[in-house]
């Protein structure tokens, strides 16, 4: 199963990720996001913990992607290993993810692709069926 695919669209980003489980999807959504901003893979030299909850899986989702998108350009931490767990509750929704990478200068021009401003909801799905998850964001640049 692949990772992530690009998608038509106008003047955004628009990504479908896939993933057997719901941390793989969250993982492999990272995986899409780090690999539209830049092109360089990191050491893993440096940890940072994140813990997020949200009502709705959505919210979820593109709250992790907008707090990766913050840490990196406001710590220069450009994360490559991702170890999430996800509680998906009735009512709420937790993940608590450790996340491995290294200081990084997002200002870079030489190893950055594109400047990513958010992940947005504008037209956000994520659906689940008998091969896992797939979700579609498009990320504002």
């Amino acid at each position: 199963m692949k990772k992530y695919e690009l998608l038509e669209h106008t003047a955004d980003v628009r990504v479908r990720v896939y993933g057997k489980t719901l941390e793989l999807l969250f993982k492999h959504a990272a995986i899409a996001l780090f690999g539209l901003l830049v092109n360089y893979k990191p050491k893993k030299t440096k940890t940072r913990e994140i813990s997020l909850e949200a009502e709705t899986l959505e919210e979820l989702f593109v709250n992790w992607l907008n707090e990766l998108i913050s840490i990196f350009y406001s710590y220069k931490f450009l994360p490559s290993y991702y170890n999430i767990i996800i509680v998906d509750a009735e009512r709420r929704k937790t993940m608590h993810a450790s996340v491995k990478g290294e200081l990084f200068n997002p200002y870079d021009n030489k190893k950055v692709n594109r400047e990513i401003k958010a992940a947005t909801y504008h037209n956000l799905a994520i659906e689940h069926d008998k091969k896992g998850y797939r979700a579609e964001v498009i990320f504002d640049v």
